[in-house]
């Protein structure tokens, strides 16, 4: 059986973030969370299911510029849009050629 994950983000300052996982879940969270950490790549992949068992590709990104993080919007934001980070493009463009 595929475990499922939800994330809910914040919706402003001073609100909360929740992952809603099985057991399972997050333990292969935990596993992509510490080799986006600990690669050179600075990001990496997880597969997740939703609780409809629909897939969808959680992206963990850690290699971010001072100049990115200061110009990304929080979650909250409708602006939002960590696929325009520059390792997340290239990342998909590796993704596309390949």
């Amino acid at each position: 059986m595929k475990s499922r994950l939800h994330l809910y983000p914040h919706t402003g300052p001073g609100t909360r973030g929740y992952i809603v996982a099985e057991r399972a879940a997050l333990r292969s969270l935990a596993r992509h969370l510490e080799d986006a950490a600990k690669g050179l790549a600075g990001l990496d992949t997880v597969r997740c299911y939703s609780s409809d068992g629909h897939e969808y590709e959680l992206v963990l990104v850690c290699d971010v510029s001072e100049e990115e993080w200061q110009n990304l919007p929080g979650p909250s934001d409708s602006q939002s849009d960590p696929s325009k980070l520059a390792i997340v493009q290239m990342f998909d463009e590796l993704k596309r050629s390949s």
